[in-house]
């Protein structure tokens, strides 16, 4: 684990749309799925992104537009350089036996279960068909859009049930994405009598378990997270409820 910034220098980019683009990073950092960067953009802030896989050049994060780093980070071109951190956190615990739950951006971070287990149920999810991300890279996932823009109207949760049905060789569910989609996701599996595994986003400053930005109810997502069982989720006062924003103020999920 390294606390410092390195600066790394983007080696490719791939735009998925007007307001997702993946950049690969020259730096070929071994992380477990599940894991994140920090993300240092000098002058501007630093934030957490998920490591959405890798490859012989570096491995490769995914931002959405969400704000001023992220608007900048989509602005970076080939050869640009950036500071990275990490990576960090608990990451997922993996079995073959699985299927995969992603809502909006939360993909980038099952994306490389995705990868390691090819044959495994992919449900993925968006607001529109305009946000897509990896339609190339997982052609075989089941898109659901809110809207009906694209794939099946609706979200992932709502074939979850009759997937874990019929799909007696799934053992665990791996998820990321909105925490009400999460909460749904692990009441449909302990329903099924499946495991599940949840990463859980929370806005972080430091990543390294000193500041308490990311407080879930007595745990720290940087350092006892992202990564949670459905069990332990459930126990949290905190999930599927509140969250500290940017300020230290507590607000409804």
């Amino acid at each position: 684990m390294t606390d410092l910034p390195r600066i790394v220098t983007v080696t490719r980019r791939t735009v998925h749309n007007n307001d997702n683009v993946t950049l690969c990073l020259g730096e070929d950092t071994a992380f477990a799925p599940g894991q994140f960067l920090m993300i240092w953009l000098p002058g501007i802030n630093e934030k957490p992104f998920s490591i959405a896989g890798r490859d012989k050049y570096g491995v490769w994060i995914t931002v959405r537009r969400r704000g001023i780093l992220s608007d900048q980070l989509l602005q970076l071109k080939t050869g640009d350089r950036l500071g990275i951190r990490g990576p960090y956190g608990r990451p997922f615990e993996l079995t073959p036996d699985c299927c995969i739950v992603a809502g909006g951006i939360g993909f980038a971070c099952v994306a490389p279960i995705a990868e390691q287990f090819p044959g495994v149920p992919v449900l993925y999810g968006e607001n529109s068909a305009s946000s897509r991300i990896y339609e190339a890279r997982f052609p075989r996932a089941r898109f659901f859009s809110v809207d009906g823009s694209g794939g099946r109207q609706g979200v992932p949760t709502d074939d979850l049930v009759s997937l874990l049905g019929r799909q007696t060789a799934c053992r665990m569910v791996y998820a990321c994405g909105p925490e009400p989609m999460l909460l749904k996701t692990i009441e449909i599996c302990r329903s099924a009598g499946v495991s599940c595994q949840v990463s859980v986003e929370r806005y972080m400053k430091c990543g390294i378990g000193l500041c308490g930005q990311c407080a879930c109810g007595p745990v720290r997502v940087c350092v006892e997270g992202p990564v949670f069982s459905g069990d332990e989720l459930l126990a949290n006062p905190d999930f599927g409820k509140r969250k500290l924003d940017a300020s230290g103020r507590w607000q409804p999920v």
